[in-house]
């Protein structure tokens, strides 16, 4: 009976202990290692997640707070932009201008990625860009102007894009010989190989086939036989089979694109998907499979529906789904009209540099005529409505065309005209006046030495030296008595350009003056035009003078004369 009163007493005491040992709350670093490795956007994270915010919240650790924000931001993907506004909130009241800086990212990569609102994302970077000034943290301050490129890449600024992405990739790349803890060094390797992918899509883009290639097999080789980077491996072999599409090899082309897809799908990367099967259509068209061709683009009108989002890339897919059904099926045809319009007002909307480039085989008036012309027919008239979209199309698409690019290169004149009699000829482009431009870093000359390069660069434009055919950077340092990389920091920082876009700058500016005082340079050719401003080949010079002027020269020469009264 004693041993029993002994128990009873014992008892709890020994539960108290044993409750207490029990009740032992975990640390933060404990609550976080069971999801630390998951992928992006599994949900199995969040009751880890949820019990690292509470405890946060009850010591009032708001760094720790923070994380956890981030942490479900990252995993939970219905509510990305919840968590990212409870994170952002935190960190302007509680954290460095850092904390900040990465919140005001992280929302613009959910806008840029997730929902593909490019101008959001845009002032979101151009935010996080602002905070990160001043930044120690050189990842993440490239990283923000990672982000920022490809924005700009979306909205077809390519060469500002570019310029980003190799500044990027330069310091990557110089961070993945360097010792890191392990985590670090998966984040360098993985912005390393963004970046690579980057400039491939640029140098598609752009037409330099050659080095996206190289950048494109470069990037395969490093990601081939590594499980940490599936997804970029796939972004590379999407890339090499829209290489082997143009280069007509359609069977390896469908080959690399198919293995691309899985991996892409996975992620929920729609965008690049529709990109894919945009080309593997593409490769079936080449082939004469209409079926899986129209599966294909099938698929983009899915992700479209879906999502309410397009690519400029994919948007003639359409044109094939239209003239697949032209002859045999009235309803898809309207259909996929409505939905062409549809993807041109949002093409316009969210692309608007992109879309005055875009070649419209359908001219936007035409097709609601066409429309509303089927939708008022009944089944006799359906043969008449068929020859009106064609005809319309074709003849009215014409009209339009030629009507709108000819207003367009008369406002062009007409802006050029006005900058030169307003003395405003060598401001930069205005076209480019919205874009928001970055500090460059800068290389200080002395004030002496910078005068002394003024006032010898002053003699070479007087002199017009630059009329002089392949002359460099070197060459005329050594004619200026100076070095190539103190010329080059003198322009750079003076002139806010490089050294060729300010040789094309002064050949064109004076080329263009040429023509608007002197009639006799209205009938040179374009051969002789380039010859007289020290330009070797007739396409460069015609691409120099629209770069810079907004018009090109046969059409500029062309409404000089009409102002003059010249036959």
């Amino acid at each position: 009976m004693k041993k029993f009163y002994c128990f009873l007493i014992l008892f709890p005491v020994f539960s108290q202990f044993l409750f207490s040992q029990k009740k032992e709350e975990k640390t933060f670093s404990e609550i976080r290692k069971p999801y630390e490795k998951m992928a992006i956007d599994d949900i199995h994270a969040m009751p880890y997640v949820k019990l690292y915010i509470e405890k946060a919240k009850n010591e009032n650790n708001f760094s720790k707070l923070i994380q956890g924000y981030r942490d479900a931001r990252q995993f939970d993907y219905k509510n990305k932009m919840k968590y990212a506004d409870s994170a952002l909130t935190v960190s302007l009241q509680h954290g460095s201008q850092d904390d900040i800086s990465k919140e005001y990212l992280s929302k613009g990569i959910i806008y840029y990625f997730y929902q593909k609102k490019f101008k959001l994302a845009l002032n979101e970077y151009i935010k996080a860009y602002t905070h990160s000034k001043g930044s120690k943290d050189e990842y993440h301050r490239y990283k923000v102007l990672y982000h920022l490129g490809i924005v700009k890449s979306h909205l077809g600024y390519y060469d500002d894009a570019m310029k980003h992405f190799l500044e990027c990739t330069s310091y990557y790349r110089s961070k993945l010989n360097e010792n890191h803890h392990e985590n670090e060094q998966f984040n360098y390797e993985k912005a390393y190989l963004n970046c690579l992918h980057q400039l491939t899509v640029l140098n598609r883009y752009l037409h330099h086939f050659a080095k996206s290639d190289s950048l494109s097999n470069l990037g395969y080789r490093l990601t081939a036989n590594n499980s940490d980077f599936v997804l970029e491996k796939s972004y590379f072999l999407k890339c090499i089979g829209i290489s082997r599409f143009h280069h007509k090899d359609y069977v390896g082309a469908q080959d690399h694109l198919q293995k691309s897809l899985p991996n892409i799908l996975k992620r929920n990367d729609f965008a690049w998907a529709s990109v894919v099967y945009y080309y593997l259509g593409k490769t079936y068209e080449a082939q004469d499979n209409v079926n899986k061709a129209v599966g294909c683009y099938n698929k983009i009108d899915s992700i479209f529906n879906k999502h309410d989002f397009i690519l400029p890339e994919v948007y003639k897919s359409y044109h094939y789904l239209i003239d697949h059904c032209k002859d045999k099926d009235l309803e898809n045809q309207l259909y996929y009209t409505n939905q062409l319009l549809k993807a041109d007002s949002l093409i316009s909307k969210d692309f608007p540099y992109l879309s005055l480039k875009l070649h419209k085989d359908f001219d936007r008036r035409t097709l609601m005529d066409a429309k509303e012309e089927i939708e008022r027919s009944s089944t006799k008239k359906i043969v008449l409505a068929q020859i009106l979209i064609v005809s319309g199309s074709v003849v009215l698409g014409f009209f339009v065309i030629r009507y709108r690019r000819g207003q367009k290169i008369k406002k062009q004149y007409q802006l050029l005209q006005k900058r030169i009699a307003e003395g405003k000829y060598n401001m930069n482009d205005i076209l480019r006046e919205e874009m928001i431009e970055l500090p460059v870093r800068k290389t200080s000359l002395t004030p002496e030495m910078a005068l002394e390069i003024k006032e010898k660069l002053q003699k070479f434009e007087q002199e017009q030296h630059f009329k002089k055919k392949g002359i460099t950077q070197k060459s005329i340092a050594l004619k200026l008595g100076t070095n190539s990389h103190y010329l080059s920091v003198y322009i750079n920082e003076q002139k806010g350009i490089n050294f060729n876009k300010y040789m094309a700058e002064l050949r064109i500016n004076y080329i263009t003056n040429l023509l608007n005082t002197n009639s006799k340079y209205l009938n040179y050719t374009i051969e002789a035009l380039a010859d007289e401003c020290g330009i070797a080949a007739r396409q460069n010079f015609s691409n120099l003078f629209f770069d810079i002027n907004g018009i090109r020269p046969t059409d500029y020469i062309k409404n000089r004369k009409k102002e003059l009264g010249i036959s």
